[in-house]
């Protein structure tokens, strides 16, 4: 219950940067505390089927295990450059035509 609500916020903030910056998500920066409740194994297994067939399961994940502090902190966001983008809709749009 509390991972579900938790990656509901975390692809809610994406979405909220995205519209924000008029620019996609490329890569995910994230720091998880070593002597919290998640792991990083955990912590992506759950992401991984959370994002399941939708836009965000190509989302690149990077993730810093710190000795303290909090639980779980996205620090960083790396947005697709506009080449990166426009290659990425063609694809979809030709994947999806067929």
């Amino acid at each position: 219950m509390h991972d579900t609500h938790l990656f509901k916020n975390i692809l809610k903030y994406l979405e909220e940067q995205e519209e924000l910056s008029s620019r996609k998500v490329k890569k995910i920066f994230v720091s998880i505390s070593e002597f919290g409740a998640l792991n990083k194994e955990h912590f992506l297994e759950h992401y991984k089927q959370a994002v399941s067939g939708s836009k965000w399961q190509d989302l690149e994940v990077a993730v810093n295990v710190i000795p303290f502090g909090p639980e779980l902190e996205i620090t960083g966001l790396e947005f697709k450059k506009e080449t990166e983008a426009i290659k990425s809709e063609i694809r979809n749009f030709t994947e999806n035509k067929s």
